[in-house]
């Protein structure tokens, strides 16, 4: 995949400006983490590049929002659908052997026929997770993927992600992620800022 630019990107949400006249050059493998404080912006850059928000001036190159996958803060899970059933929704039938292999990244394995009811919190968050992955599509966006997980267990899941094929671009604020990252880019805001960038060892 080629990088993904924002070029002169600006975004209000009413009277409030959130990007302004912002550029960033993402790159388009690997996964980048986005951290900065909470409010500053991140979201908001991640629903620009899948499509669910649109800039009132500039560009955003290198992306199609129909290909993205997006992981929302919330888990969004539906009560009546089994762990199985939540990734069997969005894979073509052809496909549907894959779900054992997303539940075994996210560490779901062996729950397939629970219902989101009887998880823990940390397991809702990644059956989020592996639904997300399970949907596909050339660039995958997570909203803080490892809200409620356990340091270790997110650790592992990292570095699962870090083998994908497809890019990620994710936020996140806990230290063991962000050193495993391929890339980390430090922002500030609103409106967003671009402070730093630096590639992790």
């Amino acid at each position: 995949m080629s990088e993904i630019r924002l070029d002169h990107v600006s975004f209000r949400y009413g009277p409030k400006e959130i990007l302004s006249d912002f550029s960033l050059t993402l790159p388009g493998s690997g996964v980048t983490v986005l951290r900065g404080p909470s409010g500053c912006g991140k979201t908001t850059l991640l629903r620009l590049l899948a499509g669910l928000e649109y800039p009132a001036s500039g560009r955003i190159a290198g992306v199609s929002p129909r290909e993205t996958a997006f992981l929302f803060q919330e888990n969004r899970l539906l009560p009546w659908r089994t762990v199985e059933q939540h990734l069997t929704d969005v894979l073509p039938r052809d496909r549907r052997r894959e779900a054992e292999g997303w539940l075994a990244l996210t560490e779901l394995t062996g729950e397939e026929r629970s219902y989101p009811a009887a998880l823990s919190g940390g397991m809702e968050r990644r059956l989020a997770l592996a639904r997300c992955l399970a949907l596909g599509g050339t660039l995958y966006l997570l909203d803080e993927p490892f809200a409620g997980v356990d340091p270790q267990r997110a650790a592992r899941i990292m570095e699962g992600l870090k083998r994908l094929s497809v890019p990620v671009l994710l936020t996140s604020h806990e230290s063991n992620i962000l050193s495993l990252a391929h890339r980390v880019v430090d922002l500030e805001g609103p409106p967003l800022r671009l402070l730093c960038e630096r590639k992790e060892p």
